[in-house]
């Protein structure tokens, strides 16, 4: 273990590397800071296509270094405007922003900076401790086993997936249908082709996660219009007034990392509810806390921010060690670990233990190197929260396009983006949390190979193994457990639908959205039904089959509006803010769609290093009413982008518009 801990320091050496984890840094800084929309997992699709096509330690370095970073420096927008920079810095909001209109903005950063540096190094230590421990867990672990632990992930990510859990498991079963799209290896059917070669070798996972993100969240902002509009709490106070209260409370940081850790373990949990558990651990230990926080407490700043950076390290202990992922972000990551032909679990701790200590070296290193930048350049990196919505949403988008083409070089490709937008955004507007179908569809990969290698070995045997058993037991134990406590209840002085007040029928956009989910298993159940039997077990048997009794029930609920307020959950993917009035969010998202599908059309028809910068200018000018200049800027930024960066750089051949012969 010395020796891989010593060997995946000096990969870090060389220039290259190096120069990997620091642009991984700007990335994940720039996300940190700027107001709500972005986030680690849309820009880690956006980059996916490109930096699986760089050296592997290049581009493990910049995603490490850009999801390191984006939870140290997330203290920004909570302390300065009360609005949380992503998901793990919710609970900062309730001190931070007191502190900060306080005259203490400052005092409030450097203890931000400092507990998040502090809980990342705990988290790391914690990483690296579990490798060894690991390893000689996994040789216990066979494919039945690791096949179960797989779908113990899925599983527990869609029931944790918010107060609605249905909602989840019919998403995470539409991902691992999706999942098996294209050449079965072991009996060569093509499922689910369509006669499409585009489809051969699957669904893009890349251009998926790009669209069912990407696009929501670009809409989210343009609904709302952002651009930080209430003014940013005053710059004041010290930082090393902060970094002592973190070292004051160093017991408190130690405690509130280890409990991020823990969190970051548990599949589902993560940056949605981490940052709260501290922050109530906090307020229930911490000395006169009943009369201090949310008045501006500077623990209640420090709690939430050491667990928030401390959770990164637990939550890529079962990514590394089991290969399942612990986060949606962790779910990519490993997919880019898998593209680059690395096997994330037991065989990448054998054969690749360098690359797994890397990765350790890099979590911990670009942790520091993130929160010191956010204490020397506090007053340049706050200007970057003042972003309005008509720069950053033509930029998303631009973004989206360029990864989803970057993807195959096929105007398929712009079908899927545009397909599975609209998708993203009905499930997010009805509250279908889209983080368990990516999910499935990365976990169900690896589930059927291990499935696969099960059932050829032992036959249906292996399901009495006592390793087995067991963990059956506990997934079912856990699954039914969560579904109890998570049970739908009525709230305080309803009266059940009875022989009096019968259940009235209705039918909603809600009812078309279940309507198509159950269309779609019904129609993987009818098509795989005739492939043989190991084709069709994994998608029809274990997804379409239960995702159809899912999608019968839940329409059930919605057509009869039986579906009462539901206790508990994690909002793992919330859905679109209530604020505009009904017929200005239409107004807003039928424009936004329209702006988006448009730029499609243009980039088949006029080819990306073209049509980008002209989507970027207009809408700048026309949408966002910016200056001539700037939207001059952004286009010519646009431009130097597509084709300086891509074709120049990255050796990128675009595929050239149907207008000019493509």
């Amino acid at each position: 273990m010395f020796e891989a801990a010593l060997q995946g320091l000096q990969n870090l050496l060389s220039l290259t590397v190096l120069i990997g984890m620091l642009a991984g840094i700007g990335v994940g800084t720039f996300t940190a800071i700027t107001p709500q929309g972005l986030g680690t997992p849309l820009m880690y699709a956006l980059f996916l296509s490109v930096v699986t096509q760089w050296d592997p330690l290049v581009a493990i370095a910049f995603l490490i270094g850009m999801d390191a970073v984006s939870s140290t420096c997330s203290a920004y927008l909570p302390v300065l405007f009360g609005i949380p920079g992503g998901a793990g810095s919710q609970a900062t909001v309730m001190d931070g922003y007191p502190m900060g209109r306080g005259g203490q903005a400052r005092r409030a950063l450097g203890a931000a900076f400092t507990a998040g540096i502090l809980g990342s190094l705990v988290g790391t230590a914690t990483l690296a401790a579990a490798i060894p421990v690991a390893q000689a867990l996994i040789l216990f672990l066979g494919s039945p086993e690791l096949f179960v632990v797989a779908l113990w992930g899925v599983s527990m990510v869609s029931v944790l997936a918010g107060p609605r859990p249905l909602k989840g498991l019919m998403a995470g079963a539409a991902g691992l249908v999706i999942s098996v799209v294209g050449i079965q290896p072991q009996s060569g059917v093509m499922r689910f082709v369509f006669d499409q070669p585009y489809l051969l070798e699957g669904v893009p996972l890349a251009v998926a996660t790009l669209a069912l993100f990407g696009v929501p969240s670009a809409l989210e902002m343009a609904l709302a219009k952002v651009g930080v509009e209430r003014e940013p709490a005053p710059l004041a106070g010290r930082l090393l007034d902060g970094i002592r209260d973190a070292f004051h409370n160093v017991w408190l940081v130690v405690r509130c990392s280890f409990l991020g850790v823990w969190v970051g373990i548990v599949p589902g949990l993560g940056a949605q509810v981490v940052d709260w558990l501290s922050y109530g651990h906090a307020a229930q230990t911490c000395k006169g806390a009943k009369e201090t926080f949310g008045k501006g407490d500077v623990r209640g700043v420090i709690a939430p921010e050491a667990s928030n950076d401390a959770k990164d390290g637990g939550t890529l202990i079962p990514t590394l060690t089991l290969g399942v992922p612990g986060s949606l972000v962790s779910a990519l990551f490993l997919f880019a670990l898998t593209t680059m032909g690395f096997a994330p679990g037991p065989f990448m701790l054998e054969r690749n233990a360098d690359v797994v200590y890397s990765i350790i070296w890099v979590l911990g290193i670009a942790s520091v190197i993130g929160g010191s930048l956010g204490l020397v350049f506090s007053n340049q990196l706050a200007r970057l929260a003042e972003l309005r919505y008509s720069i950053i949403v033509p930029a998303i988008l631009g973004f989206v396009l360029i990864g989803a083409l970057n993807a195959n070089q096929s105007p398929l490709d712009l079908v899927t983006v545009v397909s599975f937008g609209f998708v993203g955004y009905f499930m997010k507007r009805f509250g279908y949390p889209r983080p368990p179908l990516i999910l499935g569809m990365i976990l169900g990969i690896i589930m059927e190979k291990y499935l696969y290698i099960s059932t050829a070995r032992y036959g249906f045997d292996w399901l009495g193994r006592p390793s087995v058993l067991v963990l059956l037991i506990l997934v079912a134990g856990t699954l039914g457990y969560t579904l109890w406590s998570r049970r739908e209840r009525l709230a305080p002085g309803d009266e059940p639908a009875g022989e009096s007040a019968p259940a009235s029928f209705r039918v909603n956009w809600e009812t078309l959205l279940v309507l198509g989910f159950l269309a779609f298993f019904l129609l993987a159940i009818r098509i795989g039904f005739e492939w043989p039997f190991i084709a069709k077990l994994m998608p029809v048997y274990i997804a379409a089959v239960p995702g159809a009794a899912l999608a019968l029930w839940q329409l059930f609920r919605v057509t009869t509006g039986r579906e009462p307020a539901a206790v508990g959950g994690v909002e793992m993917d919330e859905s679109f803010s209530g604020d505009l009035d009904a017929a200005s969010e239409r107004r807003r998202t039928v424009a936004f769609f329209a702006w988006f599908v448009g730029a499609a059309l243009a980039v088949w028809l006029l080819g990306i290093t073209l049509a980008v910068p002209l989507f970027v200018f207009l809408y700048c000018l026309v949408e966002g009413r910016e200056r001539l200049w700037v939207a001059v800027l952004m286009a010519a930024i646009a431009f130097l982008l597509v084709w300086g960066l891509f074709e120049g750089v990255f050796k990128v051949l675009w595929a050239e518009g149907v207008l000019f012969g493509g």
